[in-house]
């Protein structure tokens, strides 16, 4: 059995605002006169669909002094065209922002995947794995939305605001001054939101991935929680975490209630104040109805651009909350020491030595002390021990899993560590095609290759499915019992072809059909490679080299299987309680190591 110690949970890391600003503007910066152009492109657009009010207004001047039908006509078609080339510019430059944008995101994605990837197993246990799940999903998600819907209008807003109140400046700048009268409930309203929204928005992620951990383990453990009928305390955690994310969500609703209102006002007393000034100017002769007019539309169409540019802060609040906590994840990259899958690293048949390893969980739980232990080139050690004993924790650190708290792990040299490969008991079949649940191992691997490392694993059953390597497995497809789930990922380890393979009970799922070809798989798959095994029976550490039984995380018993039969410790014991039943004198299937 393997141990069950499992780390606390805590999140994984959110970047600051000024690092991801940073990080955004590197990614832009690569992609600088493309965006120069699609800026441009949008301003054109905004400047040419501003010049409405001007034309509106010198239609109502050429009315109010009977101009004729010539000049209300040209300027007639000069306001159609001005509408027309500015909807086409704001188009098209809409679609090259967007489409840039979504460039960069894509880049970003692929590094918070790539970098999640290869993140040591015991980061991702200790976050759980709602977190990881919801950055990938959510936040990517959120990020993506302001990117196609958002951040075209707010850029076209921005020009808008500012073409729009140089426009009043050039009518008359006591309008341009009248229209600031809204300037002070703007920023009031502005800041109180990014004041609060901000913190409000990240405990909203954050309790929503809380509330998905506890799904997420209450599926894992469905079977558990059935045995031991503790549903109701389950059920209770689960709405206990639902009601606070749904309490923290109403606080943002709150938050983006009062933000409307105020900017409803501060429209309304713009608006108001541009009207009586251009009442009060128009009937000292200042300025002419039409520039009036003008001005009225200026401040008018303001309502739109302003209300989108400040509406739009919500969604930029939670698109900046989901950046945070993606560059959070590409930042451990840098910290991380990050491989391609498959790379092979050193070579021939390498030692694998520890050294006085010490390990704990959050530094409080302690897995191992003072382990030491030499496997050499091209030989197996097989660990042995009860559930807990930290035969688990001690193969995951072998096969680089995690670093020790104190001692040392070195496969190969320190300079040049070997690959390894690493086949647990947590069995999982992919979506796709056989071929598909192989390459994993090797990418470039020929069909010819896969039959033979099928064949060679003996797993040549699989050649016999309906569709051979072109076969859908799982949901939708062909389903497969654990045992030859495990069957395959075996074979994954022939295509990878690592010196050094640690399998930690790989073939804990299998069953009377199935143990005997697992058991063959096993001893191909090891043979001629540094081993380590975690003994799921006693069989595979009789077949080893050298056994090793752990005992609350210290080394109990080394020695080969003859050894320390002929020590009559723990490890006879076992064997014979083990030996009797291991023959199947009643047909049954024999105990596993651990009680």
């Amino acid at each position: 059995m393997s141990d069950q110690t499992t780390p606390p949970v805590t999140t994984l890391p959110v970047a600051d605002a000024r690092r991801t600003r940073e990080e955004i503007l590197r990614r832009l910066r690569a992609h600088r006169r493309r965006l120069g152009a699609a800026l441009l492109t949008l301003l054109g657009g905004t400047a040419a669909t501003l010049a409405t009010p001007p034309l509106l207004g010198g239609i109502v001047d050429a009315v109010a002094e009977e101009a004729g039908r010539g000049r209300v006509l040209a300027l007639g078609i000069a306001l159609v065209a001005a509408t027309a080339v500015g909807t086409l510019l704001a188009y098209v430059g809409g679609r090259m922002l967007v489409a840039l944008v979504q460039e960069v995101l894509a880049g970003l994605r692929e590094d918070v995947f790539e970098t999640a990837v290869h993140l040591p197993v015991n980061t991702l246990e200790s976050s759980g794995s709602s977190d990881v799940v919801s950055r990938v999903t959510r936040d990517v998600e959120a990020v993506s939305e302001a990117a196609s819907d958002v951040l075209p209008e707010v850029t076209n807003a921005s020009f808008t605001i500012g073409l729009s109140l140089v426009g009043l400046a050039v009518l008359d700048l006591r309008l341009a001054l009248a229209g600031l009268v809204c300037l002070p409930v703007h920023v009031y309203a502005t800041r109180q939101f990014l004041r609060r929204s901000h913190r409000v928005y990240g405990d909203i992620r954050r309790l929503e991935s809380a509330r998905g951990q506890v799904v997420i383990e209450a599926v894992r453990g469905a079977e558990s929680i059935r045995t031991y009928r503790t549903q109701g305390h389950h059920l209770d955690d689960l709405a206990e975490r639902s009601v606070h994310a749904i309490e923290r969500q109403r606080d943002g609703v709150k938050l983006r209630n009062r933000f409307t209102g105020l900017l409803n006002a501060a429209e309304f007393l713009g608006l108001a104040a541009v009207l009586m000034t251009g009442f009060a100017l128009f009937g000292s002769g200042a300025v002419t109805l039409g520039a009036a007019t003008a001005a009225a539309l200026y401040f008018h169409r303001l309502f739109g651009p302003v209300g989108a540019l400040l509406g739009s802060l919500d969604d930029i609040q939670r698109a900046t909350v989901g950046l945070s906590r993606l560059v959070g994840i590409t930042d451990l990259g840098g910290r991380q020491p990050v491989r391609p899958a498959g790379e092979a690293r050193g070579s021939g048949r390498p030692d694998i030595d520890v050294k006085g390893v010490s390990y704990a969980y959050d530094g409080t739980r302690p897995a191992l002390r003072e382990v030491s232990l030499r496997v050499p080139a091209g030989t197996s050690l097989a660990l042995v021990g009860a559930s807990g004993s930290g035969k688990s924790t001690l193969a995951r650190l072998v096969a680089g899993i995690g670093t020790p708290d104190r001692g040392s792990v070195t496969v190969g040299s320190p300079d040049a560590p070997a690959s390894r490969y690493l086949v647990t008991q947590e069995v999982h079949l992919f979506g796709g095609t056989l071929a598909d649940n192989l390459r994993l191992a090797r990418p470039g691997a020929t069909d010819d290759r896969l039959r033979h490392a099928l064949r060679e694993a003996g797993a040549g059953w699989a050649l016999d499915l309906e569709d051979g390597l072109d076969t859908v497995l799982g949901p939708g497809g062909t389903p497969l019992d654990d045992g030859s789930v495990q069957h395959l990922a075996l074979a994954r380890v022939l295509l990878a072809d690592p010196p050094v393979v640690v399998l930690d009970e790989a073939t804990a799922e299998s069953g009377p059909r199935t143990r005997a070809l697992l058991q063959a798989a096993l001893a191909r798959v090891t043979a001629g490679r540094t081993s380590v095994v975690v003994a799921h029976r006693l069989e595979q550490a009789r077949l080893a080299d050298r056994v090793l039984v752990l005992r609350g995380g210290e080394v109990a018993e080394q020695g080969t299987h003859d050894e320390l039969l002929a020590a009559g410790g723990a490890y006879a014991a076992l064997w014979a309680a083990y030996a009797p039943q291991s023959a199947g004198r009643d047909g049954r299937e024999a105990p596993p190591v651990s009680p």
